[in-house]
């Protein structure tokens, strides 16, 4: 049994030592995948907007 929690804590670790080399850069991929997705749904809502689709039925 102890064998078995310690192959757990040996996989945990490498896993954490991975995220750490990793750092900060996937927060600014997140952020840069927001912002794009905020962008194009923005151009979206004016294109709407602009056709007079605002309130158009289902």
């Amino acid at each position: 049994m102890k064998e078995i929690f310690c192959a757990i804590g040996d996989f945990f670790s490498l896993i954490f030592m991975g995220v750490e080399t990793i750092g900060n850069s996937i927060n600014y991929l997140y952020i840069c995948i927001i912002f794009l997705f905020l962008v194009i749904w923005t151009a979206k809502m004016l294109k709407h907007r602009k056709d007079n689709e605002e309130h158009a039925p289902l």
